[in-house]
């Protein structure tokens, strides 16, 4: 079952249309300026709902009618939940008009609708036939409206703005960008009553919509590497919620496409790797040729931990063999002959940076700084933690080619 836009041959509806409003001028005198809806399942045509924009943020509901057979399934209800929904990214107010009718008066009042304004004689004014319901002729149309600014579910609401806020927080954004991130999303969509607790690796969030009903919601975000772009994606698509330029579905569609942006081809972070390392070498006071081979190094090192991180190898592995295999690299290129002569501290000390977790020990401090202190020493201590492995690593290498090799440094 699904709702969709309908902007071309909008005629081929105008005999269910007639359902609802029975004279066929009426239904063309708005048709081809409004937005027409249809909730179809497998093909089938259930409900139609057709909208015209007024001024002033405003838009009025003008024909809504469900197949004869359908009826009292709750196919109506859902399509003006939806329509509810989706207009209340550009409207304040949705009118709609009726007849006398008890049972339509209290559907459309079940829906959230109060009473507005009456039309007299406006059926005996613009219908060429009397029309009648439950054998009442309609005389005055009765309009009722809906207050557009608390339709939205909260819990869909809150499900996709903690989405948003994972995501942030798993590719490496603050704390205080997920929790900002995820006020504007709420406020954008009117849910105004909202608490969140984020710490590095869990967001916490409670919400209450107009009546007072809690809705609470825990999220759990494993400590996992960067991705900056993803970050700048989601940042994007917040700016363009609280701008009022996307709604709530099209939100939830472009965070499902942000969460599978791919990470870079796997040669081109091989390059960034060496690149990184080689120029790091350089600024740090290594030779020429001692960024060469630091930029090998790091091009080689890089390797293992994309091949580590696709087999999900613990951190501890990773950098401890990372370690391990930068050092004998580094050795390496010491003893190959026709090389001039290279030390082992100008190779290691730009090979090492591709490796080193930059972003984490920021943010730590950032979070340290915005007195998120908890957040802040858990990813203090986990990038941290990733030095002590590294220097496992180098440690451990050295100490074995010390007792194999005499200690021939150079």
């Amino acid at each position: 079952m699904e709702i969709r836009q309908i902007t071309e041959d909008k005629d081929y509806y105008l005999e269910m249309l007639l359902i609802a409003d029975p004279q066929e001028n009426m239904i063309r005198r708005y048709l081809d300026k409004s937005d027409m809806f249809v909730l179809e399942d497998a093909g089938e045509v259930l409900t139609i709902g057709v909208v015209e924009h007024m001024k002033n943020k405003r838009c009025e509901l003008k024909n809504l009618v469900t197949a004869q057979e359908y009826r009292r399934q709750g196919y109506g209800t859902y399509m003006v939940n939806y329509l509810s929904e989706y207009y209340s990214v550009t409207c304040d107010v949705m009118y709609v008009g009726t007849g006398n009718n008890s049972n339509t008066l209290d559907f459309y009042k079940q829906c959230g609708f109060v009473n507005s304004h009456i039309v007299a004689n406006f059926f005996v004014d613009h219908y060429e036939k009397p029309i009648y319901e439950n054998g009442i002729q309609l005389t005055d149309m009765i309009y009722l409206k809906k207050n557009l600014d608390v339709v939205l579910d909260v819990k869909r609401v809150v499900d996709m703005a903690m989405h948003a806020g994972k995501i942030l927080l798993k590719n490496g954004g603050e704390i205080f960008r997920v929790e900002e991130t995820i006020k504007r999303i709420c406020g954008r969509f009117h849910v105004n009553h909202v608490d969140i607790f984020s710490m590095s690796h869990g967001i916490f969030v409670s919400a209450e919509n107009e009546n007072g009903e809690a809705y609470t919601k825990v999220n759990h975000v494993p400590l996992s590497s960067s991705h900056l772009g993803i970050v700048a994606e989601v940042n994007e698509l917040s700016r363009e919620i609280s701008a009022g330029r996307v709604k709530l579905e099209e939100a939830e569609e472009r965070l499902e496409k942000i969460e599978k942006i791919p990470p870079k081809k796997r040669w081109f972070q091989y390059m960034a790797a060496g690149l990184a390392s080689g120029t790091f070498a350089l600024m740090l006071g290594s030779s020429v040729s001692e960024a060469v081979a630091a930029f090998l190094i790091g091009f080689l090192s890089y390797v293992w931990v994309l091949f580590a991180g696709k087999h999900n190898l613990s951190k501890i592995i990773v950098n401890i063999v990372g370690g391990v295999i930068m050092t004998v690299l580094a050795l390496a290129f010491m003893h190959i002959p026709f090389l001039p002569i290279l030390k082992l501290d100008g190779m290691m000390v730009g090979a090492i940076m591709p490796m080193i977790p930059g972003v984490a020990f920021v943010n730590a401090i950032r979070d340290i700084a915005d007195t998120d202190f908890l957040s802040g020493l858990v990813r203090m201590i986990d990038a941290l933690l990733v030095f002590v492995y590294i220097a496992i690593g180098v440690g451990v290498t050295l100490s074995i080619y010390n007792t194999m090799m005499g200690g021939i440094l150079r």
